[in-house]
């Protein structure tokens, strides 16, 4: 069976301000804009969009067309961990590196379907077993070496089978693939052991960017080095100020991009980051950085001619069991704390109460209705839930409760959250003590077990139950609470070679069961990401997802 190059698949510090630039001016008379390779397909359900505004006056003026130059400055909140993007699994990492960088394929911002980046095309074999890609030609690194297949077969099999000491946080999407071949110099064939139905949706994702395998092989990884094939160039990096990228002039699609740069400030503190947005002295909140909802009513009502998105970010606080040591190793006790959480009220104080309810799969084609959720435990009258929590405590040997440490992620949304489960826990008469540590730190706390309760952010890279592998299968990279399902592990890989819908989503239903009985972590809820634009940054679509389509290719600046 072919399969286009266009499937469809819809997505369900005050010191700082001064260094920032006051405007980023572009060319007078840019040359005209290019046109696509490709024309891109119609979405009949968009994705996102700004909030309303005005109706535009009759008769509709003309387009604007792209004017080239300008360096476009976007927000940050945290220093990225990391430059690399294969071994982290936080978007700090990702979103100030990935605009030096591509894939093979991507997701069309406007669209939301499936399209080429390195590879032009693709097919897929009629029993789904073998994915044939076909590499664009003359495309060269930043180094000047030339790209190749090779490049790809390299960069595939090291993220299924990384070295020794190399982590691969996407190595569960690799465990249906059976051998990566290169068998000549612009093509490229994954051969997989059985279907898996969620391949190319997680492979369109930003996190399985190509690396120059000659840097790679002299360095040993790109934690420090940004070098790829994308459309910007790595200038510098300050740490606690900045991130810098130039443009690449050699680009492989001509005539993009049309900026002279991006930079990312890195800019800690939430109130001083917002005020940096209000001002205009960043034109862009970044992903990571984004605003809360009442920060996008505020900078709404402040200037109308602002555009604030919304996409779903499928996103919400994840808290973290270790279920390896005590007290989390018995399932009582996790089981009290996820009913000691009042989720309503997380919703209207965490989410502003633009979040939704879901279980540990997000509002959408898996999740459960709501009015089923509302019956579950955990998610009932509260003092249901927290009476029959006391009894568990009682019975795992914890009558009048105890006390714990939770490690907290030093990012804004994080110690929100972290303040808000210690006074949940409280009510069942578990006393926790708040430790905020760097994400460097907590990534590596975590990923190494050092830890009793975990609070940050969860996010799904894409709706679909695949996700799940990442957090629950057993050895998983990020299954930090090193819980494990035999039984779980056996129906998730059935479903992920489901080609049936039907029996597909029966089978979630039951990961999801076993999931809610339990409660290896727990998921409050499930937000949005809200970014704000300011008028001069044009071209700007909300991405399909948290970690889909961040490069920035096609931006520019009016003035």
């Amino acid at each position: 069976m072919k399969a286009s190059n266009r499937v469809r698949f819809l997505l369900n510090g005050l010191a700082i301000l001064s260094l920032l630039p006051l405007s980023c001016a572009p060319a007078a008379a840019p040359p005209p804009s290019p046109q696509p390779t490709t024309a891109p397909l119609k979405s009949e359900t968009p994705l996102s969009k700004p909030a309303a505004a005005a109706p535009s006056p009759s008769p509709k003026p003309a387009a604007e067309q792209p004017r080239y130059g300008g360096v476009l400055a976007i927000a940050a909140s945290v220093d990225p961990p990391s430059f690399d993007i294969h071994q982290e699994t936080s978007i700090s990492a990702l979103e100030p590196t990935v605009s030096a960088y591509d894939g093979l394929v991507q997701y069309d911002l406007r669209t939301g379907e499936i399209v080429g980046d390195l590879a032009e095309k693709w097919e897929m074999s009629a029993d789904g077993l073998t994915y044939t890609f076909t590499l664009r030609k003359d495309v060269k690194f930043h180094d000047g070496k030339p790209f190749s297949s090779e490049d790809v077969r390299y960069n595939l099999a090291r993220q299924k089978d990384p070295p020794r000491n190399i982590r691969s946080a996407r190595k569960e999407q690799f465990a249906s693939v059976d051998k990566i071949e290169a068998p000549d110099a612009n093509t490229v064939r994954i051969i997989m052991k059985q279907p898996y139905v969620a391949f190319m949706p997680q492979f369109a994702t930003d996190g399985f960017v190509i690396y120059p395998k000659h840097v790679v092989e002299a360095k040993g990884d790109m934690k420090t080095t940004v070098l790829g094939t994308g459309p910007f160039k790595f200038k510098s990096y300050a740490p606690g100020v900045s991130v810098e990228f130039v443009k690449n002039p050699d680009y492989f699609m001509k005539g993009l991009p049309y900026l002279d740069g991006l930079t990312h400030y890195i800019i800690k503190d939430g109130a001083t980051r917002f005020s940096a947005f209000r001002t205009g002295r960043v034109k862009l909140t970044g992903h990571f950085a984004q605003l809360t909802p009442s920060e996008a009513a505020i900078t709404k009502a402040e200037n109308p001619t602002l555009s604030i998105w919304r996409y779903p970010a499928l996103q919400g606080p994840w808290y973290v069991f270790n279920g390896s040591r005590a007290p989390f190793n018995d399932v009582r006790v996790r089981q009290a704390a996820g009913m000691a959480l009042d989720r309503q009220t997380a919703i209207k104080v965490l989410g502003e109460g633009e979040a939704k309810l879901g279980t540990f799969l997000p509002p959408g084609p898996w999740g459960l209705p709501e009015q089923d959720i509302l019956k579950l435990p955990g998610y009932r009258q509260k003092d249901v839930d927290r009476a029959e929590a006391k009894k568990l405590l009682a019975e795992a040997g914890f009558p009048n409760g105890f006390k714990m440490t939770l490690t907290v992620r030093a990012v804004r949304l994080d110690q929100k959250a972290g303040e808000f489960l210690k006074d949940q826990l409280a009510s069942v008469g578990i006393d926790a003590t708040i430790e905020v540590a760097e994400t460097a730190v907590y990534n590596q706390r975590t990923a190494s077990g050092n830890f009793e309760l975990g609070v940050q952010q969860v996010t799904f890279r894409i709706n679909d139950p695949d996700e799940l592998s990442r957090k629950f299968l057993t050895g998983a990279d990020q299954n930090y609470g090193k819980w494990s399902s035999r039984r779980f592990d056996d129906l998730f890989a059935e479903q992920s070679r489901a080609l049936d819908p039907a029996k597909r989503k029966a089978l979630t239903r039951e990961l999801d069961d076993i999931l809610l009985k339990e409660w290896p972590s727990i998921f409050p809820y499930w937000g949005d990401s809200i970014i704000g634009s300011w008028p001069e940054v044009k071209n700007f679509a909300a991405p399909p997802g948290f970690y889909s389509s961040l490069r920035n290719t096609d931006l520019w600046l009016a003035k």
